[in-house]
């Protein structure tokens, strides 16, 4: 199994992350709250989440970038450790499920109806065991190659919205109060800024060290780039009314492209991309939570554990909400408040760690 990255793959992979399900949902979780303001929500988001990740790899950094698993126990002992470990096992599944969960929603609600959410939920889920099964660099060089074409694809087509722009319902800036701008960010800062602490599983294999901070903080600054565009391109093009009673209305503004009779359908290059998105977020779900479990166990290899993972993940998907509704407003009330909570168990740790020596003997 090769796992190894390089820092250019590091920062394509962040972006892929960054764009998982964000991409689709960011423009309506954050006008939903501020309104027209919703593009200022995802910059407060964006600056939140970089401050978030900055402090995060700070503090790995002076452990050496070693594996967050073996951290914990170095800085909270064996008992306390192992029970911060078995709960980022389940943060990384529970997270998996919720993603695959987006996947089959967007699919049954927007392109195939009557087809089954069982098809798209195994789909996903075989080629993430099999991505995983041959080690973290498969999907990475698989990133390398796809993403630069995907990122044009996906400008090319906001660039076809122009015509449709209007910068009116963008009026008035600041028109909502700041309690509801913020509202807005707080439901986009832990999707994606703070559930991507998951990658901490992943940089005890990125060469160059020294280059790890600005790669990461490279592609979380790309992402968040990508998703303030898009959000001001929906609501530019469609306004916060229209844009707060749909699941997917990046989806909906791309359907709407028509460039004569030959250019159509446009919003299937904004699917391959989230789809593409989806997928490596899954991969590092799953390696966060396979790593997990070969550190708890002390297994000499992880593979024992995919299908089992696998098998958890797809039970989960289907039984976490009962319907679109309750899954979205689940993630806009309470999801950065369910990441925090780890982020800050975690943090505190590692800051106590440091305060008692610990990071000095981290890779020793």
């Amino acid at each position: 199994m090769n796992h190894n990255l390089n820092h250019w793959q590091l920062s394509l992979i962040v972006f892929s992350f960054i764009m998982g399900s964000s991409l689709l949902m960011a423009p309506n979780l954050t006008s939903f709250f501020s309104g027209q303001d919703a593009w200022i929500s995802m910059i407060l988001a964006v600056i939140i989440g970089f401050l978030i990740n900055i402090l995060w790899l700070f503090l790995l950094k002076r452990y050496q970038f070693q594996s967050i698993f073996a951290l914990n126990e170095l800085t909270a002992g064996k008992i306390m450790g192992t029970a911060v470990n078995i709960t980022i096992v389940f943060y990384a599944l529970h997270l998996a499920a919720y993603v695959i969960r987006n996947l089959s929603n967007f699919m049954i609600a927007n392109v195939i109806p009557e087809s089954n959410p069982w098809t798209y939920q195994i789909m996903i889920i075989l080629l993430a065991v099999y991505t995983t099964y041959y080690g973290f660099n498969n999907i990475a060089r698989v990133s390398e190659f796809l993403n630069p074409w995907m990122f044009l694809l996906f400008i090319g087509s906001l660039l076809l919205t122009i015509n449709k722009f209007e910068f009116s319902n963008l009026k008035p800036v600041f028109d909502q109060k700041f309690v509801y701008i913020a509202q807005g960010a707080y439901s986009t800062t832990g999707f994606p800024f703070i559930e991507i602490i998951l990658l901490g599983s992943v940089f005890v294999y990125v060469k160059q060290k020294e280059k790890l901070t600005k790669s990461y903080m490279a592609g979380l600054l790309w992402g968040g780039a990508v998703l303030i565009i898009t959000v001001i391109a929906v609501v530019g093009v469609q306004g916060d009314y229209m844009v707060k009673r749909q699941s997917y209305p990046t989806y909906e503004l791309m359907r709407n492209i028509s460039v004569v009779s030959i250019l159509e359908r446009i919003e299937v290059l904004i699917t391959v991309v989230w789809i593409f998105g989806i997928l490596v977020k899954v991969v590092v779900c799953l390696f966060a939570a396979v790593s997990g479990l070969k550190h708890i166990s002390g297994h000499t290899s992880m593979r024992v554990f995919l299908l089992p993972c696998a098998i958890l993940i797809w039970s989960m998907a289907n039984h976490i909400h009962e319907n679109m509704m309750e899954f979205t407003d689940f993630v806009g009330q309470n999801w950065t408040m369910w990441w925090f909570t780890l982020y800050a168990v975690i943090v505190i740790f590692l800051i106590a760690g440091i305060m008692r020596g610990k990071d000095k003997q981290a890779g020793t």
